[in-house]
């Protein structure tokens, strides 16, 4: 890719009203959008994605733009048997109780309307199985699984979140009989959260440009813009001589006209702490 036009807009405005008796009209405080005119022009302009789960640490090489620490993470699978010697004996609902800590209304009431001819515990189960995949707030976030007595929900998040011990999955008779309470359910794998750097498309990372073309090796980092839409948790940014750990969310974005920006050609390491960290960073380099 053949760069033109890279700049690196900034400002920060503040409006005053005067507080003293017989004084009138505001005053503006701060700067106003500006443009940092870059001396030596980036030649490299990429930009980034990146998931980091509390306590771990992705680093990354600004020299070639790879990164290293990916945890490629683990799907949750959380499991319900239904047992029902007769299956149904009086039709009605039962209800099913989904808790999650991914689920929208959580914890969620599910009727499930069972008939007489609901007469095994498979039966049910896929009554209930049915009723899941028809609740979109539980298929926003889960694959409804489940065969034979069982049901169960797998987190199916390309990103997967760190375990949810709050998961569970719950029925008892409503206004239908002959079905087993089960206050609990089993988890039957643990989840781990997923640690990656993506492109924006959500492919993994793999320091291409726009165009899938290798980066160059790079001796400059011009500027760099980072973000985090986070409400919780904090990010330690560390490039071996200063660390910077704001927390989330925020905006930081440092520039330099000349290509001396202190990430220059050296390892930068990103540490989540107290909560998933989500990141987009947008390169200047060269």
């Amino acid at each position: 890719m053949t760069l033109s036009g890279t700049e690196v807009r900034y400002g920060m405005l503040a409006t005053a009203d005067p507080a003293a008796v017989n004084v009138s009209g505001s005053q503006s405080i701060g700067t106003g959008l500006s443009t940092l005119a870059y001396t030596d022009a980036p030649t490299v302009a990429y930009s980034l994605a990146m998931i980091i789960q509390d306590g771990d640490t992705l680093t990354w090489n600004t020299s070639t733009g790879a990164i290293t620490g990916t945890v490629a993470g683990t799907a949750q699978v959380e499991t319900a048997t239904i047992v029902a010697a007769s299956g149904a004996t009086t039709a009605g609902d039962l209800n099913v109780t989904v808790t999650s800590a991914l689920v929208t209304g959580s914890p969620l009431l599910i009727p499930v309307a069972l008939l007489l001819a609901d007469n095994t515990a498979s039966l049910v189960a896929t009554k209930v199985r049915a009723a899941l995949n028809a609740t979109t707030a539980i298929t926003d976030h889960y694959t409804v699984g489940g065969t034979g007595a069982t049901y169960s929900l797998t987190t199916k998040a390309v990103n997967h979140a760190a375990n949810d011990t709050t998961l569970n999955l719950a029925h008892a008779n409503g206004t239908c009989a002959g079905i087993t309470t089960a206050a609990t359910s089993t988890n039957t794998t643990a989840g781990v959260g997923t640690t990656r750097a993506y492109k924006f498309n959500g492919t993994a990372w793999s320091a291409t440009d726009n165009e899938g073309i290798a980066l160059p090796s790079m001796t400059k980092v011009h500027s760099m813009l980072i973000r985090s839409s986070n409400t919780a948790g904090t990010v330690a940014i560390d490039d071996g001589t200063d660390m910077f750990n704001p927390a989330c969310p925020f905006v930081s974005l440092t520039a330099s006209p000349t290509g001396a920006h202190p990430f220059t050609a050296g390892t930068v390491t990103f540490t989540a702490d107290a909560a998933p960290v989500t990141l987009t960073i947008d390169v200047h380099a060269g």
